[in-house]
């Protein structure tokens, strides 16, 4: 074993919650050193981009959210001021702000955990008429929706770098200031901001889906070639920008072979000359030497991992299979789906903070959602570049004509046998009679749970009352054995793009959802019989009919000048 795989390891089991003691976290939250949520690069150029009130939000019925799963039947939008503005408006920036009697805060299109948003992005791009002259490196500021250009590079260097990839190309860059999650959550925070990164590839991919454009991650870039491309590789000290990923957007028609930039290109942007100096987001802070060493062991080297990619194990279904199966399981909810707005789904979605525990789901409604996670039938998941590794258990508290209890679906149909082997033997395995054939969807204990559901997710009520509440359980040991130290981000950000799914699948159903980063961890592994390392429960999410809330107003994202 590596030091690094075993630095990894000793952060995970030293990161869980258990019903005796919780993992390392602060005694209480220091309001003096709480984090800036805002980062901003001072003595920049601004680029402002396009503000779209709510009413005009709301007046856009086209693309509907259906079509963000085909984005390949729109038209490509052009590459302008416009489409970029739109772009990040409709996955980064402000949703809306909320008041409550002299508080006053934001939140924001991709979601985060406490509201902390350890994500910073950026922009890479050749030139686009009217808005950028030059190739140029840019950071979004979502305060005030602008873009921060730090650098400018030469013609050459972008016709290196973008060599591989469509006519069209630009690409996102993602990265994490782990200290602004730390001050509210101490060890568990390395979790937590990964999650977020997740919930922002998926984020990125339905607003660009919207443009007809979709995204892929470029799965073989190093985390230092990451840092010299977006400007961060001289950051340091506890509110460093530690590097996450790098995604290229283009056309949804094209196809982009390659999973990294040239390496050629990449020594140029360390003799940029780089624009700007980032404000402190804190006048004091802790340190959390667990999330430096997990922060160390999971940097990524590049090379050519795709080679190593586990191949599907069985055939995949044809695509008029998928969607005939998809049509018997959910064909109402399709159609009430082709008439709701992807971008009023998109800009509309909000964490729930309490759940009507009297409120049932339409199983149809129910298992279309269940299918709409499976990697194969869906192109959201085209950014899991190595695959998919996570299973839902499922506490089912008032889904209609299903039996309360626990239940299991597998995204991976080959994996049941090893699932079967590896819990507990008196689990039931029972496919619900109303269950599309297409779905391994599984009653392991019919039994009302929803008390014992919250008590695993440190007693929220929110997983109690909720209609479901979803334990993501992933493969861990043999991914990490295969792969390296540096798989175990990515694990976390499967399941942070499953809850962003799952929270537009609730928008977009009338329902609402929240994502639980505080559970037991290895409570629930006891309480399904699980042993050892070879699953890992590593999110739960929650999914039911919001309560309203009292005596919180809702203001525009951006005030009209």
């Amino acid at each position: 074993m590596t030091a690094e795989l075993e630095a990894i390891l000793a952060y995970h089991q030293a990161s869980k919650h258990n019903f005796k003691t919780y993992a390392p976290g602060p005694h209480r939250m220091d309001l003096t050193i709480k984090p800036d949520p805002f980062l901003n690069y001072q003595g920049t150029r601004l680029l402002n981009l396009e503000i779209w009130s709510d009413e005009q939000i709301k007046a856009e019925t086209f693309p509907a959210y259906e079509q963000a799963f085909s984005p390949e039947k729109l038209k490509p939008s052009e590459l302008n001021a416009k489409s970029i503005s739109r772009l990040f408006f409709d996955s980064f920036a402000i949703s809306t702000w909320k008041r409550a009697g002299g508080t006053k805060w934001p939140l924001r299109v991709n979601p985060s955990s406490g509201n902390l948003h350890p994500t910073e992005v950026y922009l890479i791009s050749g030139p686009v008429k009217g808005f950028l002259k030059n190739p140029s490196v840019c950071h979004y500021a979502p305060l005030i929706h602008a873009l921060e250009l730090r650098t400018e590079f030469s013609p050459t260097t972008w016709e290196l770098l973008s060599s591989g990839f469509p006519e069209g190309t630009f690409f996102v860059g993602l990265s994490s200031i782990f200290w602004r999650v730390s001050w509210k959550y101490g060890l568990r925070a390395f979790r937590y901001a990964h999650h977020d990164i997740g919930h922002a590839i998926a984020a990125l991919t339905f607003a660009a889906a919207g443009l007809g454009w979709k995204t892929s991650l470029l799965a073989d870039m190093g985390s230092e070639d990451i840092a010299a491309l977006i400007g961060v590789s001289e950051d340091e000290g506890h509110e460093r920008q530690e590097p996450a990923c790098l995604l290229a957007v283009y056309p949804a028609g094209k196809t982009c072979k390659s999973s990294r930039i040239p390496s050629g290109a990449i020594p140029a942007f360390k003799n940029l000359s780089w624009e700007g100096v980032p404000n402190s987001l804190s006048p004091g802070h802790v340190e959390w030497l667990g999330i430096e060493k997990a922060a160390s062991a999971s940097q990524k080297k590049g090379t050519n991992y795709l080679e190593i990619r586990e191949e599907p194990k069985e055939e995949p279904k044809s695509n008029m299979q998928a969607v005939s199966s998809l049509k018997t399981c959910n064909f109402r909810n399709l159609s009430k789906l082709k008439t709701v707005p992807l971008r009023g789904v998109i800009r509309g979605r909000r964490s729930a903070i309490e759940m009507n525990n009297s409120a049932y789901l339409e199983n149809e409604t129910f298992y279309a959602m269940l299918q709409r996670t499976l990697p194969k039938n869906n192109p959201i998941f085209n950014s899991l570049a190595f695959g998919s590794f996570t299973h839902l258990l499922l506490f089912v508290n008032r889904v209609k004509d299903l039996l309360p209890g626990l239940y299991i679906f597998l995204r991976k149909p080959e994996e049941k046998e090893r699932f079967k082997a590896g819990i507990r033997p008196d689990f039931l395995w029972e496919k619900p009679k109303n269950c599309p054939s297409d779905l391994e969807f599984y009653l392991l204990m019919e039994e009302t749970l929803d008390s014992f559901a919250a008590q695993l997710s440190c007693a929220q009520r929110k997983a109690a009352d909720a209609c479901f509440t979803a334990c993501m359980l992933s493969e861990f040991e043999e991914p990490l054995n295969r792969f390296g130290a540096w798989i175990y981000p990515y694990l976390f950000w499967e399941c942070g793009i499953l809850g962003q799914l799952l929270y537009l699948e609730a928008e977009a159903n009338g329902l609402r959802g929240c994502g639980i980063g505080c559970f037991f961890d290895d409570p629930l592994h006891d309480a399904i019989g699980l042993k050892g390392l070879e699953f890992q429960d590593l999110y739960h999410f929650a999914v039911g009919y919001p309560l309203p809330e009292i005596g919180v107003l809702t203001l525009p994202a951006y005030e009209e000048e």
